[in-house]
């Protein structure tokens, strides 16, 4: 997502930042540091998406190429690396801090 050009608009930029990854947008850009925590905030993995992720990983690792889940889902090599980007962004935030 471009930059909200607001920097004491914290609030605004937080609804910023969730209709940007309501629409699927992995992060933004910021011009002051103090957007920084904000935008980590908004695009931190949730619990669930950290759980689903864990679950195609685990998959991942017992079966090469394409396989589908115990629930049908099918799951490709780009599921697998979206769902390793999530684990990542778990440990380290968006900042890759």
């Amino acid at each position: 997502q471009s930059v909200y050009p607001d920097v004491r608009d914290t609030a605004g930029l937080a609804r910023s930042c969730a209709e940007g990854r309501a629409l699927g947008f992995l992060g933004r850009t910021a011009i002051h540091p103090r957007q920084l925590p904000v935008i980590e905030e908004a695009f931190r993995p949730t619990e669930a998406e950290i759980a689903a992720a864990r679950e195609i990983v685990c998959a991942a690792a017992t079966e090469a190429g394409a396989l589908a889940l115990p629930d049908g889902r099918f799951v490709d090599a780009a599921v697998v690396a979206a769902a390793r980007r999530t684990l990542r962004l778990a440990r380290t935030g968006p900042s890759g801090d």
